[in-house]
Parts: C-alpha cells; structure tokens; sequence
C-alpha cells in the first residue's frame, strides 16, 4: 500500500501544484474486500464538493488508467472538517483570529485565538480561565509548533 499511496500523492501534488488546492491528508488502506483510498483537500476560501467530485474523477481515471489497483476500490475525496486538526502554515493562516484549542505535548491544554503564524511557531490569544469562568484579562504567547502535538479549530454558535 505504501507504493500506492506514494503514487497517489505524487500524481496529487502535481496536479494541483502550489494552490488554490492544497493536499491535507492522504490515507490508503486494505479494506475487507476492496481498497479505500481517502484524500482530504481544502482552499484558502474552502472547497467546493464540487471541486471534490473533479478531482475524484480526474484520480480515478489516471488509477485505472496506469492499473495502480486492479481490484475494486472506493475512493474518497473531501474536505477535512472542522475536527481535523491545523498540521500546515497554510491552514493557520486561513484560521486567524478564530478561537482554537491546542494540545501541548507536556503542558495540558491552551485555548484562544489565533493571532500570528510563523514557520516554527504560533501566536495565540490565550484566555485565562477561573473556576470554568473566562476572565477578560488575555495574553499573546508564541508556542512553538514542536511543543504542539494538535490544534484543531473551536466552533462557536455566538
């Protein structure tokens, strides 16, 4: 499988290039009786299901057409969802100012804003919590992304 996900992710990154289409996640698995090959895109301004169902027949064509699978196979092409978490600079940029929750790899849990993205770090707006209350005192602090094990965005029904 890992020589077929490699050829997937290859003929992805060339076909989308440097954008609007960014590649989230690529997963290939063995199923019971057929393959399952889950691609996970997205945009700067979100992606259509319509974009979804050309790239799903663009890839498909090209996987039968070189025969990379030559048993049945469900392929699933789709943006990630709002539970997927933030891994690339991309999509920190397109989420900032909008409140998320980050895991720390040692220190618990952090939740605010995102204010600034850098190529090892990340700026957030952090909100200080008293007895299950937010207080209106924040503070900015940079995290290291290496310290970060997710980020992942908050929905907020206000």
């Amino acid at each position: 499988m890992g020589d077929l996900s490699e050829k997937i992710r290859e003929w992805l990154l060339a076909y989308v290039g440097d954008g609007p289409i960014f590649l989230v996640d690529l997963q290939v698995s063995q199923g019971g009786k057929r393959s399952l090959v889950t691609i996970l895109v997205d945009t700067l301004e979100g992606i259509s299901i319509d974009e979804c169902a050309l790239l799903s027949r663009k890839l498909a064509h090209h996987i039968e057409e070189n025969v990379w699978i030559e048993e049945a196979y469900n392929l699933e092409v789709s943006s990630p969802g709002l539970d997927f978490p933030l891994t690339q600079g991309w999509q920190f940029q397109k989420n900032l100012g909008r409140k998320v929750k980050v895991w720390m790899k040692k220190e618990g849990q952090v939740e605010g804003a995102i204010l600034a993205y850098k190529e090892d770090s990340i700026e957030i707006l952090t909100e200080k919590t008293l007895k299950h209350r937010v207080i209106v005192a924040k503070e900015s602090t940079w995290f290291p992304l290496a310290d970060i094990d997710k980020i992942k965005v908050q929905v907020s029904f206000q």
